[in-house]
C-alpha cells in the first residue's frame, strides 16, 4: 500500500480524468484486462487485478487502514508523514539535519532519553513509576524493583528459577504450574504496568496469571449436539505466493465428517486471504447440502465489502451458520492441512471423506476428552 493515495500510472500520455472503475469491467463483472493492458503499464495491471470487484455500492473508504476504516493510530501516522514530507520539501537545505536526526534516534540509549523524545512529540509522559513513585522509571525497574514487581515475585518465589530459567523450564522435579507460570508473571506486571500509566487502573496479577495461563491450555471444543463444526485455515506468508486453505469438519464426538484442501491464487493481504478462504468453504459446503468480525460487522471493513457480501449471500442459503474466533492451539488440525500446501508443495486440491491419514492420531488425541 502506497503512503498517500495515488491514480495509476498511465501508458498513454492523456489521461482520462472522467476514468471510473464502471468503464474497466467486462460484461461478467470482473476486471477487463484488455483495457487495462491497454491503459496501464504491466506491475500496475497486476495490482490492479489483485483487488476484489463486486456488485456493491460506492462507499468512502480511509485509504491509510488495512481494513478501510478510520482509526485514531492511522490518522495520526498520516498526519505524521504529512508534517514530515512538508518539512521536507519546504526546508530542503535541511535535509541533512533531518538525516542527522534520525540516526540520533536510531542510537541505544536508556529508555528515559525516548521518552524524552516522545514529550517533544506531544506525548507528555512522566519518567516517575506511577506506582512506587520512583524516578527514572525503566523495564529492568517495572518488571523487577517496583514493589508491586516484588511483591509477586515474592508470592512466586520465582526469582531464582528465572535465573536459570532454560535450564528449569525441562525439570519435571519442579511443579508444571510454576515452571509454567515464568512468561506469564513477566507478562502481567508489564500490563498492569501500562494500564496504569494509560488507564489509570490495575488488575489483580494472580488473576491476569491464572487467565494468560487458561489461554494457553485452550484445545478444540467440540459443537453443540446435533451441529456439526468446521475448522478452517489460510495459510498466506505474502502477495506473490499461493494461499493454502483447509477446512476440516467434525461432529459432537470429534469424528471427522470430511475435510478439503486447496490451494488458491494470488492474495494482496492476509484478510484478503482469509476472506476468500471463507468463500471456499461455504461454497464447497452449500453444494454438499451440510474472519469473523469482519463476517459479523462488515460496515467496520469496507475495503473488502464486495468478498464480505459474497460470504452473506452464501450464508443466506444454509438453514443455520455461526461463526466463532478459534485460537491457534485450539485450531492445530486445520493449520496443519493449510501449511501442507505451500510447506510441502500440495497444489492439488480434493475432498476427502473423514481425515487426513498423516494426522490421524492428532484427531484422535483431540476427541479422546471428548469420549471420556
Amino acid at each position: 500500500m502506497d503512503d498517500l493515495p495515488r491514480r495509476p500510472i498511465n501508458k498513454e500520455r492523456e489521461v482520462d480524468v472522467n476514468l471510473q472503475v464502471a468503464s474497466l469491467l467486462g460484461t461478467n463483472g470482473q476486471w477487463d484486462v484488455t483495457k487495462l493492458i491497454h491503459l496501464f503499464p504491466e506491475n500496475e495491471v497486476t495490482r490492479i487485478l489483485h483487488m476484489q470487484v463486486g456488485n456493491v455500492h460506492d462507499r468512502d473508504v480511509w485509504a491509510y487502514s488495512p481494513h478501510g476504516s478510520y482509526t485514531v493510530k492511522s490518522g495520526y501516522t498520516l498526519a505524521t508523514k504529512l508534517k514530515e514530507a512538508e518539512a521536507v520539501r519546504d526546508a530542503s537545505e535541511f535535509v541533512e539535519v533531518l538525516e542527522l536526526k534520525r540516526l540520533i534516534w536510531k542510537v541505544p540509549t536508556i529508555p528515559k532519553i525516548h521518552i524524552e523524545r516522545l514529550n517533544t512529540r506531544g506525548l507528555e509522559l512522566d519518567t516517575c513509576c506511577r506506582i512506587c513513585k520512583a524516578a527514572g522509571e525503566s523495564i529492568e525497574h517495572a518488571l523487577f524493583n517496583c514493589t508491586m514487581a516484588q511483591e509477586a515475585w515474592n508470592q512466586r518465589s520465582l526469582t531464582d528459577l528465572l535465573t536459570a530459567y532454560l535450564k528449569f523450564m525441562p525439570d519435571e522435579t519442579i511443579p508444571f504450574a510454576q515452571r509454567k507460570a515464568i512468561p506469564w508473571i513477566l507478562w502481567a506486571i508489564w500490563k498492569n504496568i501500562n494500564m496504569l500509566l494509560y488507564a489509570d487502573t490495575q488488575e489483580s496479577i494472580t488473576i491476569q496469571i491464572v487467565h494468560g495461563m487458561n489461554e494457553e491450555e485452550k484445545k478444540w471444543v467440540p459443537p453443540l449436539p446435533g451441529y456439526v463444526k468446521c475448522n478452517i485455515h489460510s495459510n498466506w506468508r505474502n502477495a506473490k505466493l499461493h494461499s493454502g486453505v483447509d477446512y476440516i469438519i467434525r461432529d459432537q464426538s470429534g469424528n471427522v465428517l470430511h475435510h478439503a484442501r486447496d490451494a488458491l491464487t494470488f492474495s494482496p493481504n492476509r484478510v484478503t486471504s482469509e476472506l476468500s478462504c471463507l468463500v471456499w468453504t461455504l461454497e464447497i459446503g452449500f453444494y454438499f447440502k451440510d474472519i469473523i468480525e469482519a463476517v459479523k460487522k462488515p460496515n467496520d471493513w469496507p475495503l473488502f465489502r464486495a468478498l464480505l457480501q459474497l460470504i452473506s449471500s452464501l450464508c443466506a442459503r444454509f438453514r443455520s451458520v455461526a461463526f466463532e474466533v478459534e485460537s491457534s492451539a485450539s485450531n492445530q488440525i486445520a493449520r496443519e492441512i493449510a501449511k501442507s500446501v505451500l510447506c510441502d508443495g500440495h497444489f492439488q486440491s480434493y475432498l476427502a471423506f473423514g481425515g487426513p491419514a498423516w494426522l490421524h492420531q492428532r484427531i484422535l488425541r483431540e476427541a479422546a476428552p471428548i469420549s471420556s
